[in-house]
């Protein structure tokens, strides 16, 4: 599927795989566009491939249940072209009702601290579509191994939980089902 969006649009997919989280062996294929425009002409040109098509039906009779969508706009950070990321964790949460501002301000701050911690880029996401006010951090690593000193970092960091406990309440759901940290594993 990557190959043949990758050839038929201006795309660049990747594939992973949701790893030692719940939902194991989900796959996801993902990509960064410029603007809403971009990516509808890139779903105008697969909608009237055949190839597409047909790898779609195909890939369907290789999996149980239906196909989710999911889409976030970036408010902090980049992708980086030049990074080959093995890893991606993804933090997700919902601001709190009453607390969408204080929520997407203390989500920057998050990414920006999460970043002096670890030493890694960590982008601060909100959706537009899923759950209304749902945000998101991710962050790429290069190993399995980077992924675990940069978790051990952020756990050794008083100041890291410190934030989290005095300034979350408030600016994020207490729902425990609604706060979740997704590791994804490249395939592709």
């Amino acid at each position: 599927m990557c190959e043949r969006v990758n050839q038929s649009t201006d795309l660049e997919v990747g594939l992973w795989a949701t790893s030692f989280s719940e939902g194991f062996g989900t796959v996801s294929w993902t990509t960064f566009v410029p603007d809403l425009t971009a990516l509808e002409a890139a779903t105008d040109k697969l909608q009237v491939d055949d190839g597409y098509l047909q790898a779609t039906d195909d890939g369907a009779a290789l999996s149980v249940g239906g196909a989710d969508d999911a889409l976030f706009e970036v408010v902090h950070g980049e992708p980086d072209p030049s990074a080959d990321p093995q890893y991606v964790t993804a933090v997700r949460a919902v601001c709190a009702s009453g607390g969408i501002a204080n929520g997407m301000v203390l989500g920057v701050e998050l990414a920006q601290r999460a970043e002096a911690i670890t030493g890694l880029s960590t982008m601060f996401v909100r959706n537009l579509t899923g759950a209304y006010a749902g945000v998101g951090w991710l962050t790429g690593y290069p190993s399995i191994e980077a992924l675990e000193a940069a978790q051990a970092a952020l756990a050794a960091d008083p100041g890291w939980v410190e934030m989290i406990d005095a300034r979350a309440p408030g600016a994020y759901t207490d729902d425990a089902a609604m706060t979740q940290q997704t590791i994804y594993r490249k395939l592709a």
